[in-house]
């Protein structure tokens, strides 16, 4: 096999199926044969045109896993994988040199390369995303191996789990006995849910207005103690109070990006507690009153992507100890990826991961 086939995203809106010559793979490279990607919260600001940073054509995809199919001798010895090894691939590519990828923030790296995000497949060896058969693996790589019974789905989403693991270990510090709160119930907020019960969190405390009920289902399978739907609950910050006996949460996770939960999330955390935003709400504005923030001595911190953190999300994937594979709730083929994308758009209340079988 000399070729490959890709869904390209020509322009905002309009797909189409596009062959490709397989890459040579030279000594630093390798070659994926994807099994299966999830299409990420954030690939309807490429589809649509919303990210000034995307390059078309491109090919989107950067939640994905995958066989190696041919691997370079220094890329095979850096990674520790060879030919035939099943394996996620993280979306950044490092540079290795700049002060961000030395000082363990890779996610900022200058070169600013993400697979399926911001490089165009004019740009030779064109497969820079994993909505196709293959995906080219570039020097700095970030590379994980994948045990046999996991599912493709599971690994799929090491990246999404990585994300939880940040929140939860690296930018909060959550210890042992802690409370924490996850704002939404979607895809990011169920993978903090995982993450706070592997730090030992309790009581884990999910709120969110969900009607996809498998939201809530998953969140309890995952380690939540309690889950306040919105919708039904007139006083969350009462009702957070009774839980914890009036001393409110240590850690807040905000998920959502809507205007209201970033506020409950000021009003449920704790004096000197961590909060800790990773909602995006794209170019429109928030009004918050901040004066919390103040009053509460609250540490605010922000928190994008992972950087060292897959590694511990492999692990529990790789465990098996959680039915994450159930977090995907719908499977398309690849040339169906058009129409994967617009259903994981216009039914937020059906799907809660979408995957891409090529």
């Amino acid at each position: 096999m000399t070729k490959a086939h890709s869904m390209v995203l020509l322009e905002p809106r309009r797909m189409m199926m596009h062959e490709f010559e397989l890459p040579d793979i030279d000594d630093d490279s390798f070659l994926l044969k994807v099994h299966r990607v999830t299409i990420c919260g954030g690939d309807p600001l490429e589809y649509e045109g919303r990210n000034a940073k995307a390059r078309y054509p491109m090919i989107l995809g950067h939640e994905m896993t995958g066989t190696i199919e041919q691997i370079g001798d220094l890329a095979a010895h850096r990674y520790g994988v060879a030919a035939g090894d099943r394996v996620s691939v993280e979306p950044y590519i490092l540079c290795g040199r700049c002060e961000y990828c030395l000082t363990g923030y890779y996610q900022f790296c200058k070169t600013s390369r993400v697979y399926g995000v911001n490089i165009s497949c004019a740009d030779p060896p064109h497969l820079w995303g994993a909505y196709g058969e293959y995906l080219y693996g570039a020097p700095g790589s970030r590379v994980h191996r994948i045990e046999p019974g996991v599912s493709d789905e599971a690994a799929a989403l090491s990246s999404v789990l990585g994300n939880g693991v940040r929140w939860i270990r690296t930018k909060a510090q959550v210890k042992f006995g802690e409370s924490v709160a996850i704002l939404g119930a979607g895809a990011q907020g169920l993978a903090t849910v995982i993450a706070a019960r592997e730090a030992g969190a309790r009581p884990i405390v999910v709120l969110g207005r969900e009607a996809n009920r498998l939201k809530w289902e998953l969140a309890s399978a995952f380690g939540a103690h309690h889950l306040i739907d919105l919708e039904e609950e007139s006083d969350p910050l009462g009702r957070v109070r009774e839980l914890t006996a009036g001393r409110l949460l240590d850690v807040v996770v905000e998920c959502t990006g809507a205007e209201a939960m970033m506020q409950l999330g000021l009003e449920i955390v704790r004096p000197v507690g961590r909060y800790v935003m990773v909602g995006t709400c794209g170019s429109s504005r928030r009004s918050l009153i901040t004066d919390l923030v103040v009053f509460k001595e609250i540490q605010l911190l922000g928190g994008l992507g992972q950087s060292w953190d897959t590694e511990e999300a492999v692990r529990i994937i790789n465990s098996r100890r959680y039915p994450i594979e159930k977090m995907v709730t719908q499977v398309f083929p690849l040339e169906e990826a058009d129409e994967a994308i617009r259903f994981f758009m216009a039914h937020p209340e059906q799907a809660l991961r979408v995957a891409i079988q090529p």
